[in-house]
């Protein structure tokens, strides 16, 4: 098993870019490596584990989305392209699914169904579960456990997709044991008999909702995650996707914040997810997600779609960046029903059991396509279209809309524009949402949703939640999904378990055979059985189409040395209905003149063919090279789908390099003598032997000495300096590490900078085997249970404890969920001179007994004579002194074997407030500001904003700040005259309540 890697914080930075705002550009905050690698051999023939329901039905995402303020935001009216699609004539008759097939059933919703076709499988997965099918819908591995791929690790919400650039499948669930997520790349393109590499990587605190997609030069993961800190804390991911596939153990992570993003709570962005036969260059990759200008803190009219780029740096991934790129203006939309709560959508026949539209999401996928003349994305949200028109905020008619893009880039590092937008809904006043949505290689999308009604609301009928299926062909007009709404599946039930949730996410993918038929997986309710069903519907939207070749790949050159003589190879494939032959094809070499030749065929519908040109190409002249190469048939229908483009790179006789700094990383314990470790690597192709390296300190003088050694081409060495260096004070240090070879040939991946660290500790231990450590924790005014195990250390620093004063007894109250024998043990330490060192003069509790488990505990202390106002660090360790001994829990630094080590924040001096009663303070514009004042309150609290009627309009949780008191500032100026309601209380009810007027 790999140890567990240690991460390195690298702080952010920003620059002025040209745009016409201050834009940010962050380093990566995050660099790590995966936990562990392990293999995991063929599923065939083996007794596989069942599945087991998920306990609980867990929900992570938060009840409550962005801050909603009642009245504000455009449109006020129907939303301005429903309109636009409702007045589209003459829809073109749809085509029933070619297939329909039920992958799985679960008693609770939402079953999170994901699934991918791959060239004869159709992989599918829920929860805790996933299965295999053949293309004809028939079960070869019938819904079994994920720990069938996850050997223990049950935990859920699968992600599941096909890379059909590597022709692997790939599957990932979140864990919360530590928090992170896992991820298996089959070894093969058969999900049962191929076997899977399987990797862990942690993320610190919880990744909710991850979405993955691919790039060329990784994954890319997003997560509801860090909500209110998503600025400052990650919530992007990139895994290395050529390692992985590989099967090599030191797969790197880097994790981003969003720099600018005007979200909060629930969210979920998404990255560009690769389609078609071509992987876009590397780099440049984009982050979406949309602002909406009823949130707060967003101006009227700014409606946006915004737009993150990531560079990722594997060479050396501190380089690796984040900004700011683009703000799209776009047609308004309202994106948030009922103040955020899971509950919008009402069910027939139901008593106020309204179900999740599943808002704050750009739904999976965002999926991105190359043709030869520009590049697309397709996305889509879910938004409300009432017809509000009294200026109240709230909900007329109840009723979910989709709201759909197309992007487009006129080539590549160029900008994104709109090319076009939509609002779609189901006919006859039904509700659409959780779509998914792709485009063919013919450039016609398709959109596979969910559909339900209430004659209450507006619809001719009531009707069940349904999976339906709509779309367009390239040359429709703009803005307008032309294809009648056709039929996956009829519901015939209501959600009858787990409240409120709904699905959670849809998914529809691209078959890889023919790059035009998708395959949409979706939740719907029966009334028989377990209610909540997976649904697969596989349908087409283009027509047949004639005359239609092109370049799918160019398969030669690839990166190596290049000569005079290079052969041009390329894959071209029959889109069309004819046998072609005699095809003109062409290549060029970075836009030179073209070399035309003849592929004299036959290729039959559907078949891809390999063509090699007798003319070669001179790659001598220049070490980076673009290739383009396309088919130039007369008769093409599609003259878009004809051209593949690839990038190469020529490798150097003499090139190497510094990759990483191995030694020190950020953390504790390091040293006044420490040393200094670098990686070097080998990009040429001659070996390397006595190799210059250096390292500079903080900008004060060059380390110079010699790696003797010899590195092959390709291979990587490691190198550690005689020379030490004292980093002993606790403060940030950078690092500049480097080779200087006389003749190396490429300078520019020489020398890495980087930042490093000196921290106080953070000693890890094992929390989770009988459960030892601190589980509840209970000082004055703050109140942390349950306290669940990852890694046996937490950082609660941002939970302020309040002390009054150096004089007086104070009452520490714990729960252990283990206790034998009186060897599960306490301490307690507060660094009063904030030294970053918990000294034994600072430790105020030492080795006491904790004697029950699972049951308070108190214990009573003093601050002593060394207490200083002010905020200090407060440390508490528990652990079974019987493995560690005590003098192991008094070392506040010691890793220990079974226990936990938790640190927060104390604020010595007058901090007791008093309690007040819930007061609404009138300010001028109609704006209020709310604050109650009660130290033993919950730290999180719900609160609601009621018109006299008792229609909620707004719906938030206040946070409890560092003195006790709940602060909301209301702004009320786009809201009716008259009184309205406020009300303040927690999950026990006990709420406090105030009236106030609106003049």
């Amino acid at each position: 098993m790999m140890p567990n890697k240690v991460l390195v914080i690298v702080f952010l930075f920003s620059v002025f870019i040209g745009f016409s705002q201050r834009k940010e550009i962050n380093k990566a905050t995050l660099i790590t490596e995966a936990a562990y690698m392990r293999e995991v051999t063929s599923l065939l023939g083996k007794k596989l584990i069942p599945e087991k329901p998920r306990e609980g039905g867990k929900e992570y995402r938060r009840t409550d989305g962005n801050k909603h303020i009642p009245g504000k935001g455009l449109p006020l009216g129907i939303d301005p392209l429903l309109v636009q699609q409702k007045s589209a004539q003459n829809l073109r008759a749809g085509k029933a699914p070619s297939q329909v097939f039920e992958v799985n059933s679960r008693v609770e919703s939402p079953s999170d169904p994901t699934g991918a076709i791959g060239p004869n499988h159709y992989l599918s997965a829920k929860n805790s579960a996933f299965a295999i099918h053949d293309r004809n819908g028939v079960p070869i591995v019938s819904s079994t456990s994920l720990a069938n791929i996850f050997p223990g690790e049950t935990e859920g919400d699968p992600i599941v997709f096909y890379d059909n650039f590597a022709d692997r499948f790939v599957i990932t669930e979140f864990s919360s044991t530590p928090n992170g997520f896992l991820v298996a790349v089959s070894q093969g393109p058969d999900p049962v008999n191929d076997g899977w590499f399987t990797y862990r990587f942690n993320t610190g605190t919880f990744p909710d909702y991850t979405k993955f997609s691919i790039w060329s030069d990784g994954y890319y993961i997003t997560a509801n995650k860090d909500q209110f800190s998503q600025e400052t804390s990650e919530v992007v991911y990139v895994i290395e996707r050529e390692k992985m596939l590989a099967g090599e153990e030191d797969v790197k992570m880097v994790g981003f914040p969003l720099p600018g993003a005007k979200i909060d709570n629930f969210y979920s962005p998404a990255s560009f997810n690769a389609t078609g036969k071509v992987l876009p260059p590397p780099g440049d990759a984009k982050i979406i997600y949309y602002q909406d200008d009823g949130w707060a803190g967003v101006p009227i009219g700014g409606d946006i779609l915004k737009l993150w780029t990531i560079n990722v740096d594997w060479i050396t991934p501190s380089n690796s960046t984040i900004v700011e790129a683009e703000e799209l203006a776009v047609t308004p939309f309202d994106s948030t029903f009922d103040g955020g709560d899971f509950g919008n959508l009402p069910q027939p026949g139901t008593d106020g059991q309204d179900i999740d539209a599943i808002q704050g999401a750009v739904m999976y996928a965002t999926n991105y396509r190359r043709f030869c003349s520009y590049n697309t994305v397709v996305l889509n949200f879910v938004i409300d279209i009432d017809d509000r028109t009294d200026g109240s905020g709230g909900d007329i008619d109840n009723v979910a809309a989709i709201r759909w893009y197309e992007l487009r880039q006129n080539g590549d590092g160029e900008p994104w524009t709109i090319f076009q937008e939509g609002t779609y809904t189901s006919p006859d006043g039904k509700s659409a949402w959780c779509a998914s949505m792709a485009m063919d290689v013919f450039g016609n999308i398709g959109m596979g949703y969910t559909t339900m009604g209430t004659i209450a609301d507006g619809a001719t009928a009531d009707s069940f939640a349904s999976i339906r299926y709509t779309g367009r062909l390239a040359t429709d007009p703009l803005g307008t999904m032309t294809i009648a709404e056709e039929t996956i599946i009829i519901g015939t039930d209501v959600q009858r378990n787990n409240g409120k949730r709904y699905g959670d996410y849809a998914h529809l993918s691209i078959d890889p055979v023919d790059d035009a038929t998708f395959w949409h997986i979706a939740e719907y309710f029966e009334d028989t059985g377990d209610n909540a069903r997976d649904v697969v519907g596989v349908f087409k939207i283009a027509n047949d189409v004639t005359n239609d070749v092109g370049v799918v790949s160019i398969d030669n050159p690839l990166s190596k040395i290049f000569t005079a003589t290079e052969e041009i190879e390329v894959t071209i494939q029959n889109f069309g209905t004819s046998t072609q032959t005699n095809i003109p094809v062409s290549y060029s070499i970075n836009g030179g003149t073209a070399v035309n030749e003849v592929f004299a065929g036959p290729i039959s519908a559907g078949e891809t063919m390999s063509f090699i040109f007798s003319t070669p190409a001179d790659l001598t002249l220049d070490n980076n090279f673009v290739i383009t190469a396309e088919t130039n048939l007369a008769s093409d229908s599609v003259p878009e789908n004809d051209c593949a483009t690839i990038e190469v790179s020529g490798l150097l006789q003499n090139d190497v390099g510094a990759v990483r700094l191995v030694s020190p990383v950020t953390g504790s314990g390091i040293s006044s003598n420490e040393p200094i470790t670098i990686t070097i690597q080998n990009f040429g192709i001659a070996p390397q032997s006595n190799i210059p390296v250096f390292y500079i300190l903080d900008n004060e003088g060059t380390i110079n000495e010699v790696f003797t050694g010899t590195i092959e081409p390709g291979e990587s060495a490691e190198y550690t300096f005689n020379t030490t260096a004292n980093l002993l004070e606790f403060k940030t240090y950078t690092f500049e590490i480097g080779t200087a070879l006389t003749s190396d040939e490429n300078a520019e991946n020489d020398r890495i900078i980087l930042d490093i660290e000196h921290q106080s500790c953070f000693p890890t231990s094992n929390c989770r085997l009988q459960g030892d450590g601190i589980t509840s924790f209970e000082l004055t005014n703050i109140s942390n249970t349950p306290i669940l195990c990852n890694s046996g250390y937490e950082n609660f620093t941002n939970l302020v404890i309040n002390l009054d004063g150096p004089i007086g007894l104070y009452r520490v109250t714990v729960q252990s969920g283990f206790a034998r024998d009186a060897i599960e043990q306490m301490s307690l330490w507060i660094d009063f001179n904030d030294d970053g060192i918990f000294g034994d003069t600072e430790r105020l509790l030492s080795n006491e007994v904790i004697r029950e488990a699972n049951k308070d505990q108190s214990f009573v202390f003093s601050l002593g004579s060394n207490a200083t106002t002010g905020t200090h660090l407060l440390r508490v360790r528990a652990g079974d002194t019987q493995e560690n001994t005590q003098e192991d829990l008094n070392d506040p630094c010691l890793s220990m074997q079974f226990g936990t080590t938790h640190d927060y924040t104390v604020n010595i001096g007058d901090n007791q407030p008093p309690i007040l009663d819930l007061i609404v303070v009138n300010r001028p514009n109609r704006q209020f500001l709310i604050t109650m004042s009660d130290p033993g309150a919950e730290e999180r609290l719900k609160l609601n904003v009621f018109t006299i009627t008792g229609q909620i309009i707004v719906s938030n949780f206040v946070e409890k700040n560092a003195n006790g008191r709940f602060v909301y500032e209301l702004d009320m100026s786009y809201a009716s005259t008259g009184i309205y309601f406020v009300r303040l209380g927690d999950k026990n009810e006990k709420n406090r309540s105030a009236k106030f007027i609106v003049q």
